[in-house]
């Protein structure tokens, strides 16, 4: 009984001796890690450290350093480094050029590596850094020399895995780097700008110069806050100008992008990858950046998506889908940059819904008011032969279904084909041909409808009063003056803007010359009582269409032709046969101010009726919705162009 009684408590006895021992030893580890940095600063010489944290600044950027302020030592609760007044200077000649400027450098470094006289320094910090880099004409920047940062940069290599390798000895810890309050000059010698970031937060992960390299920063440029992120496994290449995998997102006020593929940052330019963008808010991107684009004013939300495929001189923007305000599109595009020439666009887009009218003010066609003064359209940067579709097109208050159309654009010339697509009941085509340096010539706008609800097309055109309402055939064949473009302008201002917005097809529309024909059969005349108006005519020298009743006129063909310049036209030919007599009109109609001066005669059918009513002969002057009629006495010659009646104001 008491050897197992003793047995058992053999083990109880050894854990108790191995804790006490753990403790003491711990307790020994702890005490002698407090008396070495409370003695460290008689141990670690501060001028060493600084002379060291000095050279190592100096020899990764291979220029001199310079330290002004007292170093500054901590040991709790590690030990740290702490300069001020720190400056990097590049000797060039005879000349000695300022590069940088910290307030305040700091880093840690190993305590048992500094007693022995050579401390490794890490997690750097820099306190309020002004730092120049000069971009020369090839893109190379000239900032770090002779250091050991360039010369793993020049030695920098693909092995045969395609990876980023260097020679081992020129391997070296980097850790992590802080910047707090920075400010960044990039002088640019192709340009001849400098470019400022302010502002500069960033926390830079690179544990060795031959490992990934992962940096977040936010920053301010010329006033707009920026927030960057890059990754990649080849950053000595990606330094040195190679192309190299990365991963680059950007997020400003109102857009966020996202990149991963590969890429030149010193030529600036993308390679193969996908590409993401995605604006929550338009407009507060186009205020924040100032791109402004015609045919974006209704924008309020977008994204893109796409695979980036480089070729010789061609960016392809591959499985490339999108949407705008919530509707959606896809499709192929190609981008390609000729020399001395204009980049070109080719590609063909599909989209749920289409808005017409921003489409041709991108184009700098204008329809409408939506700008106060001539926006950029992407015709001032760009030649293109696109084909887009859309299942629905909208060009207020009117809507098309199954919309193709072809888009060509070269310089100031432009060719915008609509083909048939479904339109009130019927079928829309169109064609609009601009020449090159449109000022002075004149554009061609050719329009055809077929088998159209002409009253539907009357309620969206917001004219009351006489219309037909049928089934009616319209073409349309015009010519604009100055090309049709935007307040008469050549498009070869690209980012400019002209001041007032009474351009293209709106100030056109009011001075464009050209024929129409009119096409309807079996319909009727809407407010036009012929025999109310033959009974007000046996009393009355004039009066208003409105007061011989609404009765509609019916018809079996409806025929016209006009001809219009100048915001007047001029009605060669209209001829309405009904089932018992024809109405025919002719005379002028200024449609700007929708008036009209016409003469008009109902000429009973001749059918052998004895008691048929004679010809009515009258004019109609004033303003569409309620013209007023005036009787011509059966004895009155008949002149052959109606008067011009004094039209009353358009409403």
């Amino acid at each position: 009984m008491s050897k197992k009684l003793h047995s058992r408590q053999q083990p109880g006895r050894r854990r108790r001796r191995l804790l006490r021992l753990v403790i003491v030893v711990s307790a020994g580890v702890i005490l002698a890690s407090v008396l070495l940095r409370i003695a460290a600063p008689h141990l670690i010489s501060s001028s060493l450290v600084r002379s060291a944290i000095g050279s190592a600044v100096s020899g990764w950027t291979g220029h001199d350093v310079t330290i002004d302020g007292p170093p500054v030592i901590s040991f709790w609760p590690e030990p740290r480094v702490t300069l001020t007044d720190v400056s990097v200077h590049k000797l060039d000649g005879g000349s000695d050029q300022l590069l940088a400027e910290i307030d305040e450098l700091s880093a840690s470094f190993g305590f048992y590596s500094a007693i022995r006289g050579q401390p490794q320094f890490s997690e750097f910090r820099f306190v309020r850094p002004r730092i120049r880099i000069e971009r020369d004409r090839d893109g190379k920047l000239d900032w770090s020399n002779e250091g050991r940062l360039t010369a793993a940069v020049r030695d920098a290599h693909r092995n045969d895995a395609g990876q980023q390798t260097i020679d081992p000895s020129l391997d070296a810890a980097v850790d992590s780097v802080q910047v707090v309050d920075g400010e960044v000059t990039l002088a640019d010698e192709a340009s001849g700008r400098e470019f400022v970031a302010q502002g500069l937060q960033a926390d830079i992960d690179w544990p060795r110069l031959s490992s990934a390299f992962d940096a977040k920063a936010s920053l301010s440029f010329e006033g707009r806050p920026v927030t960057l992120q890059i990754q990649t496994d080849s950053p000595l290449m990606l330094i040195g100008g190679d192309v190299a995998d990365v991963v680059l997102g950007v997020d400003v006020k109102g857009l966020s992008g996202r990149f991963q593929g590969k890429a030149n940052l010193m030529k600036a330019r993308l390679g193969d990858g996908s590409l993401e963008l995605n604006a929550t808010d338009v407009p507060a991107f186009a205020a924040f950046s100032g791109l402004r684009l015609a045919g974006s004013e209704d924008w309020q939300t977008a994204s893109l998506k796409t695979n980036l495929v480089t070729a010789a001189k061609e960016l392809r923007f591959e499985d490339l889908s999108f949407q705008i305000n919530g509707n959606s599109g896809d499709g192929f595009l190609a981008l390609t940059q000729p020399d001395q020439t204009r980049p070109t666009v080719n590609g063909t887009l599909a989209l749920d819904r289409l808005d017409l009218a921003g489409l041709l003010r991108g184009l700098e066609i204008d329809v409408d008011d939506k700008a106060e003064a001539r926006l950029p359209g992407f015709v001032d940067w760009f030649d293109f032969d696109v084909t887009v579709s859309a299942r629905t097109a909208t060009l207020a208050p009117f809507e098309l279904t199954g919309l193709g159309a072809s888009l060509i654009g070269k310089g100031d010339s432009l060719k915008l084909v609509i083909g048939d697509a479904a339109f009130l009941g019927g079928s829309l085509s169109a064609r609009f041909s601009r020449p090159d340096s449109a000022i002075g010539q004149d554009a061609e706008l050719n329009v055809s409808l077929e088998d159209i609800d002409v009253e539907r097309l009357m309620d969206g055109l917001a004219l009351d009063g006489t219309v037909p309402a049928g089934q009616a055939s319209v073409d349309l064949a015009a010519r604009l003056p100055n090309g049709g473009q935007a307040g008469g302008q050549a498009s070869g201002q690209a980012g400019g803007q002209t001041d007032g917005n009474a351009g293209g097809l709106r100030q056109s529309f009011e001075t464009m010359s050209g024929t129409l024909r009119f096409r309807a059969d079996d319909g009727v005349l809407r407010n036009f009582d012929a025999d109310g108006l033959r009974a007000m005519a046996k009393g009355h020298a004039y009066f208003q269409l409105s007061a011989a009743g609404d009765a509609d006129f019916a018809f079996s063909h409806f025929d016209l032709t006009a001809r219009f310049d100048h915001g007047s036209a001029e009605i060669e030919k209209a001829e309405i046969a009904g089932s018992s007599e024809t109405l025919t009109l002719s005379g002028i109609a200024p449609f700007t101010r929708q008036a009209l001066a016409l003469r008009g005669e109902l000429t009973p059918i001749d059918d052998g009726d004895a008691n048929a009513d004679e010809s009515l002969s009258f004019f109609i002057g004033g303003v569409w919705s309620d013209p007023v009629i005036s009787p011509v006495p059966t004895n009155a010659p008949s002149p052959s162009v109606a008067p011009r009646l004094p039209a009353s104001p358009a409403p």
